[in-house]
């Protein structure tokens, strides 16, 4: 979105410059009921930028295609039309919106800038960009069933219809997964799963596709296609991979209707798509958005080599400054018959991802990396780059720099001007290089206020400053439209010609222009490298990268087992405390923790330890050292405890000659005190480990009617804690990728400084995170109203046994003790 302070304006400003053809205006659709109408419907944000103003109508059924440069303000209007403007971002709105529910019972009109985001919640599905916090629950198949529950399905329908989404997205597998072992492009699918699973009046999408590849947008266009189809929902669609949408139709594969707008955010065009994109296919293109092919060749000639913010030539060398240029074709960097994984959670290794990798990584050369979602491109960065240790194999050569996916992850400045400042290149240089990335204007600005496309280039930049000789880029063109993509695409060109080595990752086809080889990924094993025109010929190898369908649009779930007509639960694990009900055990430990605060001598404390000790090794199959582990920060309390009221409480000294006063009456008491600790905390460590959250939560829905705001609202956090390591460890490994490395070419470790830098970004990011959240709880329907439960949970005769099985031995220790 542009800034323009003038935004306020009248109709008149939506007539197109002489030398255009004119808007193009659609007919509006008859027959279907309407889903949306807008009057004059205009968003600004604080900083002046904003969208609008738009006038129109969206019927049932009915398939938009929203286009226009980055920065016009798609996603601001998408989320306007989801509430979330201003109830979740601030932002001025005017004229009027209405989201009209023609369904028996529904809530009928409904107005999203005063409802926000709980109104539209029962008409509207919403896919935003980052795919990460577009999944709020734990558990992806508990995440589709939450617009079920708010939409008061029946909780019989429910597990069929879980499973019904997530197969025609092509995850049906991942259904009882954690989101935070999930990628980037599996969590887009899943997302897009929750959206759709209540059968939304309108759909809106924000580049569905931006991470996934051939196979993926074939699952998902054809999924989309199928909601629209049994449900007569509406779509609003953004999309810079129109394509990859329309498949082999071409023109005809895309939503018939498209909504075109500057990059002011002003309305340039709504009508037929053919009929806009033809008429407006140059003014669009030199806005910097992607076209269809049928309209690039319509138009003719090509995009210019100066990228849009170019200071230069997009070939000038000098700007792309290296301390000591390498002759071309010089090894850098060599990976030999590598085994390679990705780290668990603990740094180690879980499983292979490729084998018998050999690269060589050449001076002068860029070169692309290719293959399907989850093939390891990511992975082999990371090895380049000495991140992440070999399975086995060896690496030789120079320091590489990556500049990962998520550009805000790898920022260590609070300034534009300081990022590039942190590489340690001199003014004029950074002064030189801000006119390159065209950010000449936002020097002083925080970069995690730019848009997608200035951070990307200035993550590129200030990685370009570091003068490592071998560059890494991972997905450097995700999410941007044509002018930032060019833009980001001739750095990395330029880069290579003023003798770096460059790689760079992607599923895009068109980024393979600017290279000089290609390898390609395919059943864990490198291919080539080749010449990228020879890859494009050869379309067995792009079938078998997942870079080209392999079947029907579609079908990449197509060896999937048959339709089911539920979806399992998850099994339990196979110990026997593990299988019981967490509501239960919570009571137990309730009880059991009453009942050692009445006791004060030791003796029967110690009983009670003892016997619960027993039954937590063999209930969860434990072995001593382990429930030691466990059991450490409980025995350090207790040790604590034992220690001040020996010391301190008055009464007779069975020992005077020590040096310290020690009394009988402490001990006792300390004991007790101590064992007391030691049976609740070993009591909080079964019931833990007995139960997940998710189980736990819907335990206690159902027998201690726990409100499922709350009960949602808690896994939705457990959800964020479990993504904190992988966050930690990307902000890490980006931090100490802006430092110089040490002589071996691996990156520095992290001071004390850097880690509380670190800390706070860590903190920030999580922050950013619970609000996106926090939304997506809410655009899934999760409000104080009435709403089903998709599972229950049942109370079995082996409950009723553990039950007994425990009262009886604390009333036999009670009874022995007194």
């Amino acid at each position: 979105m542009g800034a323009d302070p003038g935004r306020v304006q009248g109709p008149e400003h939506l007539q197109a410059p002489e030398q255009d053809p004119g808007p193009v205006r659609a007919p509006a659709p008859s027959g279907e009921p309407r889903v949306l109408v807008a009057e004059g419907l205009e968003a600004v944000l604080p900083s002046g930028a904003g969208v609008g103003p738009w006038s129109g109508e969206i019927r049932a059924g009915e398939q938009v295609l929203l286009l226009g440069p980055s920065g016009s303000g798609k996603s601001t209007l998408l989320r306007v039309l989801a509430g979330a403007i201003p109830s979740h971002q601030r932002g001025r709105v005017t004229g009027s919106v209405r989201l009209l529910d023609g369904t028996a019972g529904g809530p009928g009109v409904i107005d999203p800038v005063a409802g926000g985001v709980l109104a539209t919640a029962p008409v509207l599905g919403h896919l935003g960009q980052d795919p990460v916090d577009g999944v709020c629950l734990p558990l992806i198949a508990d995440d589709v069933a939450l617009p079920l529950e708010s939409a008061c399905t029946p909780p019989e329908r429910i597990g069929p219809r879980v499973h019904e989404v997530l197969s025609a997205m092509g995850v049906g597998e991942l259904a009882h997964r954690s989101a935070a072992t999930l990628s980037g492009g599996q969590l887009q699918r899943a997302s897009l799963a929750a959206a759709i699973a209540a059968r939304p009046r309108l759909l809106l999408l924000d580049e569905p596709t931006a991470m996934l590849d051939a196979e993926g947008v074939a699952a998902v266009r054809s999924a989309v296609d199928a909601a629209t189809d049994q449900t007569g929902c509406a779509l609003l669609l953004v999309e810079h991979r129109l394509d990859e949408w329309a498949g082999e139709q071409g023109l005809d594969g895309l939503p018939a209707r498209t909504v075109a707008l500057d990059r002011s955010g002003r309305v340039l065009a709504d009508g037929p798509t053919r009929e806009v994109l033809t008429a407006h296919g140059p003014a669009l293109r030199e806005q910097g958005c992607w076209l269809p092919r049928e309209i690039e060749e319509r138009i003719g000639g090509s995009w210019p080599a100066q990228p849009a913010g170019s200071a230069e030539p997009a070939g000038s060398a000098a700007l792309v400054p290296l301390a000591s240029a390498t002759p071309r074709s010089e090894e850098l960097l060599h990976l030999r018959d590598a085994t390679l994984g990705p780290p668990g959670p603990s740094g180690r290794g879980e499983g292979s991802v490729l084998t018998g990798a050999d690269l060589e990584i050449r001076a002068g050369r860029l070169l692309a990396i290719v293959g399907r979602n989850g093939a390891g491109k990511s992975t082999l960065l990371g090895a380049l780059s000495r991140l992440d240790p070999l399975r086995a194999g060896t690496l030789e050569g120079a320091a590489a720099g990556l500049v990962l996916q998520r550009p805000e992850s790898q920022f260590v400045a609070d300034t534009v001007e300081d990022e590039l400042a942190a590489s340690g290149a001199s003014q004029d240089v950074r002064r030189a290089m801000l006119e390159r990335l065209d950010l000449a204007d936002h020097a002083a600005q925080s970069p995690y206020r730019l848009s997608g496309g200035q951070q990307r280039r200035l993550s590129l930049g200030a990685m370009l400053l570091a003068d490592r000789p071998v560059l890494l880029a991972d997905e450097p063109g995700y999410g941007l439209d044509r002018a930032a993509h060019e833009a980001v695409l001739a750095l990395l060109r330029e880069a290579a010609d003023a003798g770096r080595g460059v790689v760079m990752t992607t599923h895009d086809l068109r980024s393979l222009e600017v290279a000089d080889e290609v390898v390609v990924i395919a059943d864990g094993r490198l291919v080539g490298p080749l010449a990228p025109a020879a890859l494009l010929a050869d379309d067995a190898l792009l079938r078998r990268a997942g870079l080209r369908v392999a079947d029907r649009p579609g079908s990449a779930h197509a060896d999937d087992p048959a339709p089911r007509t539920a979806l399992d639960p998850p099994a339990l694990p196979r110990a026997p405390l593990a299988g019981r009900d967490p509501t239960v055990l919570l009571g137990l430990l309730t009880a059991l923790s009453i009942v050692c605060i009445t006791l004060t001598d030791p003796a029967p404390l110690l009983v009670l330890y003892a016997l619960l000790g027993a039954g937590t090794m063999l209930g969860l199959r434990l072995g001593p050292l382990a429930l030691a582990r466990a059991q450490a920060p409980f025995v350090l309390f207790a040790a604590g405890v034992f220690m001040v009221n020996v010391l301190s409480r008055p009464g007779h000294e069975p020992w005077p000659d020590l040096p310290v006063r020690v009394t009988s009456e402490g001990i006792v008491l300390g004991a007790a005190l101590a064992l007391r600790a030691l049976v609740i905390g070993l009591g909080a460590v079964a019931v833990v480990r007995a139960s997940d959250p998710g189980r736990t939560m819907t335990s206690l829905r159902t027998h201690a009617r726990l409100p499922a705001r709350i009960a949602l609202a808690l896994l939705a956090g457990q959800r964020l804690l479990e993504d904190l390591p992988r966050r930690w460890a990307t902000i890490t490994r980006a931090h100490r990728l802006r430092r110089p490395p040490s002589a071996d070419g691996t990156p520095a470790r992290l001071g004390p400084r850097a880690m509380a830098r670190c800390a706070f970004a860590l903190l920030v990011d999580a922050i950013r995170s619970s609000t996106r959240i926090a939304f997506a709880l809410e655009s899934r329907g999760l409000g104080t109203g009435e709403r089903t439960q998709w599972r229950t949970a049942a109370l079995t005769r082996a409950d009723g046994a553990l039950v007994v099985g425990v009262v009886l031995a604390v009333a036999a220790v009670l009874v022995l003790a007194g």
